[in-house]
């Protein structure tokens, strides 16, 4: 039984855990999220998954803060 992607348990994205950043590789290398989807919870003000990610990666490298 195929499970709907409006119903799936998505879970937010954490730097520290490796999986999730493997998971962000792997999306990076193959352009697809896999059989289930992405498995991330959009959090404000971000409009895309990807987008979040990356730039969370990208203030984490630079050891940057947001503002808010």
């Amino acid at each position: 039984m195929l499970q709907s992607i409006a119903t799936k348990q998505r879970i937010p994205f954490s730097l520290a855990d490796k999986k999730h950043v493997e998971s962000y590789r792997t999306f990076l290398k193959t352009g697809a999220w896999g059989k289930t989807g992405c498995p991330f919870v959009l959090e404000f003000p971000y409009l895309t998954v990807p987008d979040m990610i990356k730039d969370k990666l990208i203030h984490n490298f630079l050891k940057v803060t947001k503002l808010k």
